[in-house]
């Protein structure tokens, strides 16, 4: 078994920590000095360098003011993954020239 960490949903689980800080109009640094942490020790989480246990993440929600339900919201896999099909698909369409 693979370690959850590089997984789709740890990914999308990556994503929703950093919306949510943005969203609560935080910045990296302010975010590590309310958890008496260094700026990296944020970067890392966000970057998927470094787990969280669960007690940083009940800190990272409080501090977020936001359900925990609201970072295990994995149906945006299926939403991104079609996305970048149509994308693709838009990209590989031949124009005519018109002469």
């Amino acid at each position: 078994m693979a370690k959850t960490i590089y997984t789709e949903e740890y990914k999308i689980f990556q994503r929703l920590l950093k919306k949510a800080r943005e969203e609560a109009g935080l910045t990296q640094i302010e975010v590590a000095q309310e958890l008496d942490a260094p700026q990296s020790f944020v970067s890392k989480i966000e970057a998927g360098d470094r787990r969280i246990d669960v007690i940083e993440f009940w800190r990272l929600a409080r501090l977020y003011k936001k359900p925990y339900d609201f970072f295990f919201r994995f149906e945006e896999k299926s939403e991104s993954k079609s996305k970048k099909k149509s994308l693709k698909a838009a990209s590989t369409t031949k124009k005519k020239i018109r002469s």
